[in-house]
């Protein structure tokens, strides 16, 4: 058994901030902003609760809670005259907010990562191994191509013969591009595309271990234009800072999977460049991803998470690109049509600010270590 069960480490450190939604939004009137820290707190409502109900204040920040106010709750605590080393007592943690633009007058949400039972955030490994699917794949298509070539022609004829709006447009054939490259096993023969066949069910990725709710600081979404401009856009998420270092456990069952560690640096590598040249090299200032380069979780833009570069290619890509924005019914306002001429599509680079600095949303160095 032990011949055929391999286990890896893989070391997982972010070179930009790392977001993982958790579903869930802190609204403002769950957190106290402090413009002189740059800090914001996020409370415990329970206690919250507790201290006012022991001020008689419950009735009053009831009616703050489903009024319009846009004062956050640190604000409306000051306005009733609850001092703050009364109410520090109820706060859960502190984020950094040092780079994002907290604005008094809009209703702001905080997109919360993810987090264990006892409120630490953590990696789940169903994202690390979503990534993995992801350059596992765009790796396969790269080096047999002719597998997918009926796949590539579904798409551009489905293209073609679109109309109108259909945002399911090529789901069939995403579909078929993951049959061809996972369903390899033989477990049901009468249903070769069953997920019982899935190859990859031979990995298995464990969650990380508990980080450190100081680990986390607030990024605001940027997005940076193919022309050098950047637009920051009210949106707030909970994200792993720069320099933060992820474990979690890849066990292969070498009898069912047949990727070896080997194999999967490669791809990484391959990933990295494909990325490179097919999208990042036309952004102002955003150097070549190191071999181990990957991109993680959520806000990491289109190219990460699809497989249309490493099937069409980098100028045919673009085309395909743009007719899939059309028919899935993007806004005419977002001008992809102009992508082609500027030879890149999407146009927009999902980026955040950490401490002065730009860096790309979700980008990290991947390490596989084989474990004793």
């Amino acid at each position: 058994m032990s011949n055929i069960l391999k286990t890896y480490d893989l070391e997982l450190t972010a070179a930009g901030p790392v977001y993982i939604g958790s579903g869930k939004e802190i609204g403002k009137k769950e957190y106290a902003f402090s413009p002189w820290e740059k800090k914001i707190s996020v409370m415990d409502m329970a206690k919250l609760c507790q201290l006012l109900n022991g001020k008689n204040l419950m009735s009053q920040y009831e009616k703050f809670m489903l009024g319009n106010s846009r004062d956050d709750v640190g604000k409306w605590l000051e306005k009733n005259k609850v001092l703050k080393k009364e109410y520090q007592k109820c706060v859960r943690y502190q984020l950094e907010c040092q780079d994002a633009v907290i604005d008094s007058r809009s209703k702001l949400s905080v997109l919360e990562f993810v987090k264990d039972a006892y409120g630490m955030p953590y990696v789940p490994g169903s994202s690390v191994k979503g990534m993995l699917r992801t350059i596992l794949l765009a790796y396969d298509i790269a080096h047999d191509f002719e597998k997918y070539k009926q796949i590539k022609n579904d798409i551009s004829g489905a293209l073609k013969r679109n109309k109108g709006r259909n945002r399911n447009i090529c789901k069939r054939e995403s579909a078929a591009m993951e049959y061809a490259c996972y369903r390899t096993l033989n477990r049901l023969q009468k249903e070769p595309r069953h997920a019982v066949n899935d190859a990859m069910a031979g990995m298995i990725v464990s969650d990380s271990k508990p980080l450190s709710v100081e680990e986390l600081v607030l990024c605001q979404r940027t997005e940076l234009h193919a022309d050098g401009r950047e637009k920051k856009l009210n949106v707030l998420r909970e994200a792993l800072r720069p320099g933060t270092v992820i474990h979690v456990t890849i066990t292969i069952d070498s009898s069912i999977c047949g990727i070896t560690k080997e194999y999967l640096e490669q791809a990484l590598a391959f990933f990295g460049e494909m990325y490179y040249e097919c999208f990042l090299r036309k952004y102002p200032d955003m150097d070549m991803p190191f071999e181990d380069s990957v991109w993680l979780g959520g806000g990491t833009g289109f190219v990460t998470k699809t497989e249309v570069y490493p099937l069409f290619g980098k100028e045919e890509g673009v085309e395909t690109v743009v007719n899939l924005f059309k028919a899935t019914g993007v806004p005419e306002n977002h001008k992809h049509y102009l992508d082609r001429k500027r030879g890149v599509s999407p146009h927009i680079c999902k980026v955040a600010y950490y401490e002065g600095k730009r860096y790309q949303m979700g980008l990290c160095r991947a390490k596989i270590t084989k474990c004793q």
